[in-house]
């Protein structure tokens, strides 16, 4: 019998080598007959604008077009990405067939001591990637030096153990990909630092019309973080936040409630729209956009606007 072949296609970068292998590993284990191959594809280039320092900074934007450019092409037929870094909604022509089992979607602190966040120095150096990290440490720590370091997690961390930078934060889930918990000072609490939207997760992404495809994939996906991943995107979704903007969410599914969380921050933190809501599971959708136009009532959506207007995004 002939075998099926599948193409996979993972971005070009150290993280998508590893999603790439560990879809590959369950794909085989779960098809024998499955001749899985993976394609490497270019990611989009970053955006650039401006931090809540003014500072030109790249945008940790949505850089997922390569992949879904390359299915509606036919170039290939699965496409990995984080869910975070999916636009919302997602272009015609595609869909998520899966979301896998979520790692900690919370944000890390690494530093080579071991010092957490309260115990860092006043003027300690640390590095973020992202408006929405910026804006919640330097609510939390407004003595603190924060600057934009973008580039593999590798990379990162190498910079804070050429001293370089006294930490980074970074989402759990990079650090968990790697086995490198050992190198962890503290996992932040979302009172700290909300995650970003889909943080934690992987999405698998097809052609709208592939139902084949589709059905190969269903056994990788996880109901629980579909659901809570589902929540937060309609969150972004309703807020019409731009690319990279500074809005976190987390949701959590307990029993049969589920409790969404979200934010909308001003460039550099000097305000935050922050509230919270509870919704039924098996309608997440409906939870996401009851958050959003609740923080809407507050001024979020003037709040969004004017930061994109600061950004002076490119």
């Amino acid at each position: 019998m002939k075998s099926r072949r599948l193409r996979v296609g993972v971005l070009d970068v150290e993280s998508g080598t590893l999603h790439g292998s560990w879809l590959e590993e369950r794909l085989k284990a779960h098809a024998p007959d499955l001749d899985v191959a993976l394609t490497a594809v270019e990611p989009a280039p970053r955006r650039v604008g401006r931090s809540g320092r003014g500072e030109r900074i790249p945008l940790r934007a949505f850089y997922s077009e390569p992949i879904y450019r390359a299915l509606t092409e036919g170039g290939i037929d699965v496409g990995v990405h984080r869910m975070k870094d999916l636009p919302v909604p997602l272009p015609s022509g595609v869909r998520v067939a899966a979301v896998t089992e979520r790692k900690t979607p919370l944000d890390v602190l690494v530093t080579t001591d071991g010092a957490i966040l309260d115990d860092l120095e006043e003027g300690a150096l640390l590095g973020v990637s992202s408006l929405r990290r910026e804006a919640q440490l330097a609510r939390y720590r407004p003595d603190l030096k924060l600057e934009f370091v973008v580039g593999s997690l590798s990379e990162r961390i190498r910079l804070v153990e050429a001293g370089k930078l006294r930490g980074i934060v970074v989402a759990a889930a990079g650090i968990e990909w790697r086995g490198w918990q050992d190198r962890v000072s503290e996992v932040f609490t979302a009172q700290i630092c909300l995650p970003a939207p889909g943080q934690g997760a992987l999405g698998l992404l097809v052609r709208a019309d592939d139902d084949g495809t589709a059905a190969t994939l269903r056994f990788l996906n996880h109901t629980i973080s579909h659901q809570e991943v589902e929540a937060e995107r309609a969150f972004l979704e309703t807020l019409n936040a731009w690319d990279g903007s500074p809005v976190a969410a987390l949701a959590q599914v307990k029993g049969d409630i589920l409790r969404l969380e979200g934010c909308v921050c001003s460039l550099g933190g000097g305000e935050i729209q922050r509230d919270w809501t509870e919704g039924f599971p098996e309608d997440p959708q409906r939870t996401g956009e009851r958050l959003a136009r609740k923080l809407q009532k507050q001024g979020a959506g003037e709040l969004l606007e004017h930061a994109r207007r600061e950004a002076e995004l490119e």
